[in-house]
């Protein structure tokens, strides 16, 4: 039987450094998402690896 990829992969802990106003302005946008702001900033990084972060434009 072939086993189904799951799309939880091995972890790896990094450590960052960012601007108080980022990081403010960051956990207001994961709470509007209803994530932690850890979850959404892992979400982030991803999307961008992946190449499917895609920029807002302006208003």
């Amino acid at each position: 039987m072939k086993e189904t990829k799951t799309t939880h992969e091995k972890t790896k802990r990094i450590n960052i450094r960012v601007s108080e106003k980022d990081l403010q302005q960051i956990r207001a946008i994961a709470e509007e998402e209803g994530l932690p702001y850890q979850t959404y900033i892992a979400s982030l990084l991803h999307k961008h690896a992946a190449g499917r972060l895609v920029e807002k434009p302006k208003e």
